[in-house]
């Protein structure tokens, strides 16, 4: 049976507000933003708002043309990121089948599909984007890697970025590594028995890492866990100039453990990826991975659901 492609304004004007506004009003404002471009209507047998929010996601991208040059100096940027907030209200496996389906349509044009896989990078790859998210970006580089319309320079970049991105994956175990103390004990990331594990890898002298330590040391919640005994925060050195990092031992907190790699096998090894310093990873107590390369503001959030 064919479903009539009537809108349901009921359901399209929740939407309107979570999706559009998102999209900074580019859709509905055609002479100002990118005039070929529209939210899928929602079939008027679509009720269900969940429902609703599953089929724009899987047919987000049906009127955006991916060989227009112009778009992309215009307002590509926000109905993406549109596209990045819809899928925070659909479940895993329709957020992976509608990046899917955004992949082969941007097959249609070859050089649309290299602008459009560079805008992927900016927000999915990008160390200072809000949206940076490995799950989301695999299956783009898994695009890259199996399209035949580019050159195979574009493929060797994304088979590495494609390597680290499946490293310490989201529901798997961390990767296991030693740390030493500045007194000289060496421990291993696993001899760690609290029920979550904060590890925060940083480098003396960033701006951001001075950042994350205040913003976590602001934290009430994070700092109740601590004080509890249910979190531990690792703050690991992955380099090699010991002589800054001692300088820098009195910016960690004293309730932290503050240690450096010896082995430096975090970065040599590349056991975790560090294309961005600070990098922060939330563990259980058998070192799961519950929260991957993530911001202080989603940790808490995690702790508040």
């Amino acid at each position: 049976m064919q479903i009539p492609k009537k809108r349901n304004k009921s359901i399209f004007s929740v939407l309107s507000v979570l999706v559009l506004l998102s999209c900074n009003n580019a859709t509905q404002n055609k002479t100002a933003g990118y005039k070929d471009f529209s939210l899928p209507d929602i079939p008027v047998v679509i009720t269900d708002k969940q429902e609703a929010y599953k089929h724009v996601a899987l047919n987000y991208w049906n009127d955006f043309n991916f060989a227009d040059s112009m778009a992309y100096r215009q307002t590509t940027a926000q109905i993406f990121t549109g596209f990045l907030n819809t899928l925070q209200y659909v479940d895993l496996q329709t957020i992976l089948q509608s990046m899917e389906n955004m992949m082969k349509k941007a097959e249609s044009d070859s050089n649309g599909y290299i602008r459009f896989t560079g805008i992927c990078e900016q927000y999915l790859y990008g160390a200072n984007s809000p949206y940076r998210s490995d799950d989301l970006y695999i299956p783009v580089l898994q695009s890259i890697i199996n399209t035949n319309i580019i050159d195979s320079n574009y493929k060797t970049v994304a088979q590495y970025r494609l390597k680290m991105a499946m490293k310490n994956r989201t529901g798997n175990q961390a990767a296991d590594f030693e740390y030493t103390l500045a007194s000289g004990i060496t421990r291993k990331l696993y001899d760690i028995k609290t029920e979550f594990v904060l590890l925060f890898i940083n480098n003396p002298g960033c701006n951001a890492c001075k950042e994350y330590i205040d913003r976590i040391q602001n934290s009430q919640l994070i700092r109740q866990l601590i004080k509890e005994k249910l979190l531990a925060v690792l703050a690991v050195y992955p380099d090699s100039d010991l002589d800054e990092w001692k300088k820098y031992q009195s910016q960690i907190p004293s309730d932290w453990i503050n240690a450096f790699d010896k082995k430096l096998a975090i970065r040599n090894d590349e056991i975790y990826d560090l294309r961005a310093i600070p990098v922060l990873y939330l563990l259980d107590s058998n070192k799961k991975i519950l929260l991957k390369d993530t911001f202080v503001e989603s940790i808490e959030k995690y702790f508040t659901l």
